[in-house]
Formats: structure tokens, sequence, C-alpha cells
């Protein structure tokens, strides 16, 4: 069947030329994953007036300073001219940096959440290198990332940059790791950098906040300061130690879920879900049956090339977390595409001609990019689960979210997931009933 549709697909012109610019191939999926996961999830819009009365302060007080300094990004040995301007919307800021009547580079910051922008110039061993630094915190889940760059010929170059993730959730089921060591080893890298920088563009609130409370460029890390009684920063620890004191302590407050062994999946009928980005000609169709079965087909076109995966297998396990998840455990999943992992084949109908290559099942699969073993497991949200408040299914799912085919917020409980859906325990990816397309 998959041979027949697209060959129909690739006779058409227009959408031969959707499918060849897509140049979607396993590889790009992973890309375009990647990007998704680095993008949060929209915030609330009422927010942004507070946030931008307290950054646009902020940002004017520093702007004379800035405005003084001359640095010489691109080592011509001409000094540069640093701007700042105020969007013309009023919602952010723009720094703007000119070499006499050349601009040769351009960083927007919004005072909206997703907006946020930090970029500080930094001078290390008397070169000058723009340090961009994202600490992005959203329903206790954290991606930390900077990178330092130069724009020699004028070109953005990135010569140093370095990331951590973390999860606060620590006892809900999609809790996804906390490693003080390494928190603490990222923290000690980007503090030693901003020590030695001046800030240009700052729009994050949260980070302008510690700012001023530790009366220097250090990001001591606001969250721990956030969680009193359960836990207090003790000052004369180092920051290691606080981070594993904060582990114990919110450990200890947040048990694990409780898991109420049930029969069978809550459903009466199969479901029909999908996994995709819509970005790129590929897509993972699952069928997932009451007794807990299900049937699955993976594709991914590149012009006349087909990745393609057919897989089956079953859940067991199944225990109730809330009245609207339900954790499962994969006894069984089992390739059926006829052919080995890798292999390539061409089939010719009607005059077109395919090429096809035997891939894993793209969302059955783990970050090492293979098949899950027997034992993984999965969440099934009904449409009611809801992500306003630690606590609630999907709150801190912030992976799985990501992959939703319409994206919404959860600000109040009248905010509902609005379908069924699967996520990959390993992964966080997402399958979500086809209805939501």
């Amino acid at each position: 069947m998959i041979k027949k549709k697209l060959c129909c697909i690739l006779a058409e012109g227009s959408i031969l030329m959707g499918l060849c610019c897509a140049c979607a191939g396993s590889q790009n999926a992973e890309i375009t994953e990647k990007q998704l996961e680095s993008t949060p999830i929209e915030t609330a819009a009422s927010d942004a007036a507070e946030i931008k009365t307290d950054v646009e302060t902020d940002i004017e007080i520093d702007a004379t300073a800035d405005a003084a300094v001359a640095p010489d990004l691109n080592r011509n040995g001409i000094p540069e001219e640093v701007r700042l301007t105020a969007l013309e919307d009023g919602q952010g800021q723009q720094l703007e940096i000119w070499e006499k009547d050349e601009l040769i580079d351009r960083e927007v910051g919004g005072f909206a959440h997703t907006g946020w922008t930090s970029v500080f110039l930094c001078t290390l061993d008397g070169e000058d290198y723009l340090l961009r630094y994202n600490p992005t915190m959203y329903q206790g889940v954290g991606l930390y990332d900077y990178s330092l760059s130069t724009l020699i010929e004028n070109k953005k170059t990135v010569v140093q940059q370095n990331h951590v993730q973390f999860d606060i959730n620590f006892g809900s089921p999609v809790h996804n790791g906390f490693d003080p060591e390494e928190i603490a080893a990222f923290m000690e890298e980007i503090n030693a950098l901003l020590s030695n920088s001046v800030v240009l563009l700052n729009t994050d609130s949260d980070l302008q906040g510690t700012f001023e409370k530790e009366g220097r460029l250090y990001d001591s890390l606001w969250w721990l300061d956030s969680q009193e009684p359960v836990f207090a920063r003790e000052q004369k620890k180092s920051m290691l130690e606080n981070l594993k004191d904060f582990q114990v302590a919110m450990t200890a407050v947040q048990p694990p879920a409780v898991i109420e062994e049930v029969e069978a999946l809550p459903i009466t009928e199969p479901l029909e879900l999908l996994f995709y980005s819509g970005a790129g000609a590929w897509m993972t169709s699952l069928a997932l049956n009451p007794d807990g079965s299900f049937v699955g087909e993976y594709s991914d076109a590149n012009c006349d090339t087909v990745y393609v995966c057919q897989f089956h297998g079953q859940f067991g396990n199944v225990g109730k977390l809330t009245d609207a998840s339900w954790l499962l455990t994969m006894e069984e999943l089992v390739l059926d595409t006829g052919h080995e992992l890798g292999e390539q084949w061409d089939v010719t109908e009607e005059g077109c001609t395919i090429h096809y290559i035997a891939s894993e099942p793209y969302g059955f699969d783990g970050m090492d990019w293979t098949a899950l073993e027997s034992g993984a497991q999965f969440i099934l949200y009904s449409p009611k689960a809801t992500g306003h408040e630690p606590g609630t299914e999907l709150y801190g799912a912030v992976e799985f979210q990501s992959w939703l085919h319409k994206r919404r917020e959860f600000l109040s409980e009248d905010d509902v997931l609005g379908c069924w859906g699967l996520q990959n325990m390993e992964t966080g990816r997402g399958f979500f009933e086809s209805t939501n397309t």
C-alpha cells in the first residue's frame, strides 16, 4: 500500500517539489527534533507587560555603560559601536553592532518569556567575544546553554559552547534527571565567563533579578531560593553542596507517584495516533487497540528515496497514575518491514521507481535512535489531562508538549490536552490522536 501511495504522490509535480525541498531523511528528522526540543512552550501573554516594565528599566540603567564600550569582535583593529534600541512594537530591545556605516550583527530580545535573550561582551586574554546565555526554565524543567563567538570576517563563529539539562519535578512520573555535579560544573563555567563580561542586552527578568541580588554578573540559580521552607540555601556552602541538599529535600517531599494496577487500557475502540513535527515529509502512524496490541508504520520521503519501517507489538502491565493518565509497559516490539535494517531496494510501478531503505521505528526508538527493548515504558493520556501546576499530568512533560500537533498553553484547570496522547518515556516524544491534526 505504501508503494502505491508514494508512486501516486511522486507523479504529481507540485507534491514532488514539496518532497524534494523537504529532504527529510531520518537524519533531518533528528535535526528538526533538536530544534523543537530547544523551543519552550508559549507562556501567558498577560505577563508580558509586567516583564517589560521590569526589564526595560534594567536595560535603561545598563545602556549608558554599554554604549561606551568599543569592542573589536571581528579582530580587524577597528573599534565597533554598540547600539541598543527599542523594538517598534515596544515588546523588546534590539542590539546592533556597527563598524563605521556597516551593521555587522543584530540581536533581538523580547520581554515575553519565550523571547528572553541575554547577550554579553566577554573579554578573555585581551580578545573580545559575544557571550549568549540562555538559562531557560519551564514547568520545572531546565535547559541552560551558552555560546561564545567572534565576528571574524563579519560572520558569527562559535568558538566555545556548552549546555546542561535537569528536572526539579522529583516525584513526577516524567521526571528526567537531576545531576548536581553536572549542573554545578556548568554554572562554574558560565559564571567564570560572566565575571569577564559586561551586559549588552538582557531581557531575561529572572536572570536580571539574580544579578541585582548578587550585585554582580553571577548566576546563583534563582530557583534554589524558591522552595522555602522545604529547602533554604546555606550561604556558607558551595553551589554543589546546596544542589545536593536541594535534591535530598525536594525528593523527600515529592514521593513517587502511586500506581494502581488495572486490567485493561481505558479505551473501548482502536486509537489512531500520529507522531510528526510538521516539518519535513515524515510521519509515524500508530493504531493502539483496547487489548494493548499495536501496529505502526514510519515513512520519511526524501525525493524518490523513502526510509520505511513497519512494526507491531504489545503493551501490558497497565497502571493507573491519575484519572487521566496510565503507565504502560511495552512487552513486545517486532519489525515487519521484511528487510534488514539499512537494507536498500527499488520498486517500480507504472514507470515510477521508489528507492526504499529499511529504518528504525521512529517514535518507538530510544535516545540512541535504535528500537526500544521490551520493558520500555510509555504514558497514555486522556483528552482530560491537564498541565497547569505541579502534580497535574502534563506538568514538566515539556518535550512531549513540544510535539503537540496544535500548540497550546496549560494555564488553568480548564486547559486540557483535548485528545488522546502517548508519550515515549525514554525520549519524551509524543503520539497524538489523529483528530488533533
